[in-house]
């Protein structure tokens, strides 16, 4: 399912378009994907402007006056636009294992669920083959979004993203540490593959316990997760099967992964075969060199796994 860089990467590319239009018309196909009425979320949104575009985690959240429009992608959720003066493009591909994949523009197909109307003519489409993404409408101000989103923890890039803050959360946890960064309320936005790059990045086994894991370690894992994040945004998030951003390209992080999806290939690090097990019913991938079991020994001057690499490009694996 996208993470928070491929969220975050949808949010930055939607932005231009939608701040401060208009929606004419909403156009239902599917209510199945909808956490409320279709007619009660068109009495909202039908001639209201966005007034904004936030992310909270794995969530995209736009900003009506004294609403939001909430969405969760789910496992292949697609937010992308149509531009009526551009051609759309001639088809699919058929994914094996997911189903269908768009390119670029497309026609409005039997997955495309949703349709916001706006003023000028562009529509922005909601398209998900497995509808696991769902949309929800929720009051605006503290009250509403506060309470909505209680249940997710610490959001990285911001300042309750401390050492302080993620310690806290961790006390007494005694889960193992792949599971604990893949609990929402832990932290916010962090799924299976950026769990796997942060560990690797920190040089921490996933099947250890969180309570064996010792301080040092976890505040370089803290370093790491924002490390990976923001490597994830900054190459336009990670597409193994669905995720597309809102203009349909595909991110290009997946050229750039340490370990995840890498299973039986050299350490870009140590030189390692790289290995892939199941840790709390996901694929998990990590080094046996970098990652042992046992812990490592902590260096004397500690300089974090994954800011040392070549550009891409030169002499990667």
């Amino acid at each position: 399912m996208p993470e928070l860089p491929e969220v975050e990467t949808i949010r930055r590319t939607l932005a231009p378009w939608l701040l401060n239009k208009r929606v004419e018309r909403l156009i239902v196909r599917n209510g199945a994907v909808l956490k409320v009425s279709s007619r009660r979320l068109r009495e909202a949104v039908v001639g209201s402007r966005i007034l904004g575009l936030d992310r909270r985690g794995k969530f995209l959240i736009f900003q009506f006056p004294g609403f939001a429009v909430v969405f969760h992608l789910g496992m292949t959720g697609q937010l992308t636009l149509r531009n009526p003066a551009k051609a759309d493009a001639p088809g699919f591909f058929r994914h094996a294992a997911t189903g269908l994949e768009r390119t670029r523009q497309h026609a409005p197909d039997r997955h495309t669920h949703l349709r916001i109307v706006l003023e000028g003519g562009m529509i922005l489409q909601y398209r998900d083959v497995r509808k696991f993404g769902k949309v929800f409408l929720v009051p605006a101000g503290e009250s509403g979004l506060h309470a909505f989103f209680s249940h997710l923890g610490l959001e990285p890039f911001t300042d309750q993203f401390s050492l302080a803050a993620f310690l806290s959360k961790l006390s007494g946890r005694r889960s193992l540490v792949k599971a604990a960064l893949l609990d929402q309320s832990l932290i916010a936005g962090v799924g299976n593959i950026y769990a796997d790059e942060a560990l690797f990045v920190a040089g921490i086994h996933p099947r250890r316990r969180v309570h064996r894991v010792r301080r040092w370690e976890k505040e370089a894992l803290l370093g790491a997760i924002e490390l990976v994040l923001e490597k994830g945004i900054r190459f336009g998030g990670t597409t193994f099967r669905d995720y597309i951003d809102s203009d349909g390209e595909r991110g290009r992080n997946q050229e750039e992964l340490f370990v995840y999806g890498r299973q039986g290939m050299a350490c870009r690090r140590c030189g390692s075969e790289l290995q892939k097990i199941v840790v709390v019913q996901r694929g998990t991938h990590f080094c046996p060199l970098c990652q042992p079991r046992s812990g490592r020994k902590r260096p004397d001057d500690f300089e974090m796994i994954g800011t040392r690499f070549p550009e891409r490009g030169k002499d990667r694996q």
